[in-house]
């Protein structure tokens, strides 16, 4: 089978298309998802009066008053923020049920707080860590769908100029 030249036009748009469903399901800058998120965390604590912070004058196995319609109030925001504006939304939902299960462990007393704390903190890091990566990956396919753009404008010019050209009668 004979190898077929692909035009300039039909490779910038397929470049295109990859490069759109590759990004699709994070169509939002993390930072501005992040900011929101925070904000929506901070509606949360006004709503139930539970602050993460508080959680310093309890026991080990001890939830505060309020605290898991508080953790409810923070998921939602998760999903609607974080989890919408992610390449890699099943990592905030694993973090989630983890921490569903640890606040449960804590409740039942197999799991003390400041493992629950700890715990976060690491699917915290995995977090960071893995939104760098899609960071990362968002600039390369960025960089090669601007190459792409260049390099078929660079070609569908000459053919632009020539259909310019008057044509003689």
């Amino acid at each position: 089978m004979r190898a077929r030249n692909i035009s300039p036009a039909v490779f910038g748009f397929a470049a295109g298309a990859l490069f759109t469903a590759a990004c699709g399901s994070g169509s939002r800058d993390i930072g501005a998802a992040r900011a929101d998120f925070r904000d929506h965390a901070a509606q949360c604590t006004a709503q139930y009066g539970y602050s993460p912070e508080a959680g310093a004058a309890l026991g080990s196995f001890e939830l505060g008053a309020s605290e898991r319609p508080w953790r409810e109030c923070v998921y939602r925001g998760i999903e609607q923020y974080l989890v919408s504006s992610s390449l890699t939304p099943e990592i905030y939902r694993k973090a989630i049920a983890e921490d569903r299960a640890l606040t449960d462990g804590v409740d039942a007393g197999r799991t003390t707080r400041t493992q629950r704390a700890e715990r976060v903190r690491q699917l915290l890091a995995d977090i960071d860590r893995t939104e760098e990566a899609n960071r990362a990956k968002i600039e390369q396919m960025q960089a090669v769908d601007r190459l792409v753009k260049e390099e078929t404008a660079r070609q569908l010019d000459p053919m632009r100029r020539s259909l310019m050209v008057p044509l003689a009668r």
